[in-house]
């Protein structure tokens, strides 16, 4: 099943737990639950080990939070797909809906090297067909946070991630990337290399866009976030992470698994398949 409609990629009817994927989340299970205590014995001694006025996130370049397209995504218009990078306020895109929509605002942003290195800020790599091996219809570069569209929900890259078919995208032979993202009037889903994939959603992180006095000047500095396209199903902290991978360990014993669990399981499932195929 490869169609995209208004409830976004379909990837299953229904999918069975299996053995193998209740394996790996035992191994990612331990993992987490030794990397917590890991994490709780040093602590202190990082928290000490901090300047004062130490920044986390990093200086330069933005892109802990925003959610974004690489350079050279494919994205469809009216006239056919084209680069991301070559379109311009006022340019009409396809949308999940069927109904054109203008571009209100383009986010950029140059990311270095150094600034890769944070999790946040690597970029996703979306296999060619890791979708029902269809879709996308070539490699897909977003940012770890940025939310693709699959039955019905908005799940971030950096969530699906299986270690075959999404993968975190090896970067260090860049000096930097380019990171541009696409703002309509309203949150909607467009097509990305043929997957559906979400729009900005215009909340705080634009001011992470090098561009964002651009927008200050078309727009104003109010911050005016828009509703959610879909609702948004996503692993927020380390904890819910854990409890994941427990039920996913448990569900051929008992199915437990939420919505976004499930997905995470088929799309690793499809992946092994092709693998082997």
């Amino acid at each position: 099943m490869s169609s995209v409609d208004c409830r976004g990629i379909k990837v299953f009817a229904k999918s069975r737990p299996d053995f193998v994927s209740s394996r790996r989340h035992f191994i990612h299970a331990a993992g987490a639950v030794g990397g917590f205590a890991l994490a709780k014995l040093l602590a202190p001694a990082k928290a000490a080990a901090q300047p004062k006025g130490h920044n986390p996130k990093g200086g330069g370049g933005g892109g802990g939070g925003a959610h974004c397209f690489l350079r050279g995504t494919k994205i469809l218009t009216l006239q056919g797909e084209r680069s991301i990078e070559d379109l311009r306020i006022g340019d009409l895109v396809s949308t999940i809906s069927g109904e054109p929509k203008r571009i209100k605002w383009i986010g950029r942003m140059l990311v270095d090297r150094q600034t890769l290195r944070d999790v946040a800020r690597a970029p996703i790599k979306i296999a060619r067909g890791a979708f029902n091996g269809v879709l996308p219809h070539s490699d897909l570069y977003v940012s770890y946070r940025h939310r693709v569209f699959i039955n019905g929900l908005l799940i971030p890259a950096g969530d699906l991630i299986n270690g075959s078919s999404i993968t975190r995208a090896e970067s260090t032979h860049s000096d930097g990337l380019e990171y541009l993202h696409i703002e309509l009037e309203h949150h909607d889903v467009i097509f990305a290399n043929g997957a559906p994939a979400e729009t900005f959603l215009g909340d705080e992180t634009r001011m992470e866009f090098d561009n964002f006095d651009e927008y200050v000047a078309l727009y104003g500095d109010a911050l005016t976030v828009q509703t959610p396209y879909a609702p948004i199903a996503a692993r927020n902290n380390t904890r819910q992470a854990l409890t994941s991978h427990f039920r996913g360990a448990l569900a051929p014993i008992y199915d437990c698994r939420q919505p976004l669990e499930i997905i995470q399981d088929e799309l690793a499932r499809q992946a092994r398949h092709r693998s082997v195929a």
